[in-house]
């Protein structure tokens, strides 16, 4: 039986140990209770409070308390008489060495494979030419690759061919030009956009990761870096096109003026779907730790 992720999400929660079981509350409102013996690890989201026989009971089963501000890591707890993070990282180096380019053709065969489904979705519903067709033969060719070089030229043939399409799609007076990561003053505001919704999906990946128990920074298709957190980017690439890029497209195409609202682009990505994303880092530390095929998000 797969054991669970906790999650603390209310301002104000207290955890305590109630009767032998884990127990999450708001005042006198229980929020959620669990046996020790489901639980892989408990994640606070927000300000609140843990008592010390939490910690104990945390230690004594191998529960991991990973603690996060806005989405992102600042403390991990991990259980002094237990190696379930130290299993998990010694078989991610294991496959980084020996799985490298399976797990990059998983990555970007995923990726593209969504950009596919956002303009097949225009081009039936709005008779659009968009080639799609040119990203369903790449996408095939992914399986192909031999190195990780290879699987990153497949990467960049299909970004030229979903870009060219998107900015069809864009209204002209948003003087999308294709596709622009580096943030400068003169960035148009579908670019920026764009920024700062991978920026939100990031956050959310980070910390589907780490709950888990995969090191971020041992990434399969991103170059290790230093401070660099190569697995969430690996990660990242399949959820780019359904989770922000179709959101974002479709607020142009409706009201291109609020493309430059800073607030409702915000609030645009404020309900990313975290249960998609869970399942699979669930997935991918599966794959590591079972020896088997990563199967990426393939949205429909």
């Amino acid at each position: 039986m797969d054991k669970k992720i906790a999650f603390v999400k209310d301002f104000g929660a207290y955890l305590k140990l109630e009767k032998g079981l884990i127990t999450c509350k708001v005042k006198e409102q229980t929020l959620w209770s669990i046996a020790p013996t489901e639980l892989q690890s408990i994640i606070i989201l927000v300000n609140s409070s843990i008592s010390s026989e939490v910690v104990k009971v945390a230690n004594e089963y191998g529960i991991e308390l990973v603690f996060f501000n806005n989405h992102e890591p600042y403390a991990k707890l991990i259980p002094a008489k237990y190696g379930g993070s130290f299993k998990v990282w010694l078989n991610q180096l294991k496959a980084w060495k020996r799985r490298k380019v399976d797990f990059s053709k998983s990555f970007i065969y995923g990726k593209i494979h969504n950009q596919w489904i956002t303009l097949r979705y225009y081009e039936r519903k709005y008779g659009y030419d968009l080639m799609s067709e040119e990203l369903d033969r790449i996408m095939r060719e992914v399986s192909f690759s031999n190195t990780v070089e290879e699987v990153m030229q497949k990467e960049a043939e299909a970004a030229k061919v979903y870009w060219r399409g998107v900015r069809v799609l864009l209204p002209k007076s948003l003087e999308f030009k294709g596709r622009r990561k580096r943030i400068s003053d003169n960035l148009d505001p579908f670019n920026r956009a764009l920024n700062i919704g991978y920026g939100m999906l990031r956050k959310v990946v980070w910390s589907a990761v780490i709950s888990v128990g995969l090191n971020p920074y041992i990434g399969f298709l991103h170059k290790f870096r230093s401070g660099r957190a190569s697995l969430v980017f690996d990660l990242m690439e399949e959820f780019r096109s359904p989770f922000v890029d179709r959101k974002l497209i479709g607020l142009a195409r409706e009201n291109a003026d609020k493309v430059n609202d800073l607030k409702t682009i915000y609030s645009l990505f404020s309900d990313i779907n975290e249960e998609d994303i869970y399942t699979q880092a669930r997935r991918l530390v599966n794959a590591i730790l079972n020896n088997e095929e990563y199967r990426p998000y393939l949205a429909k």
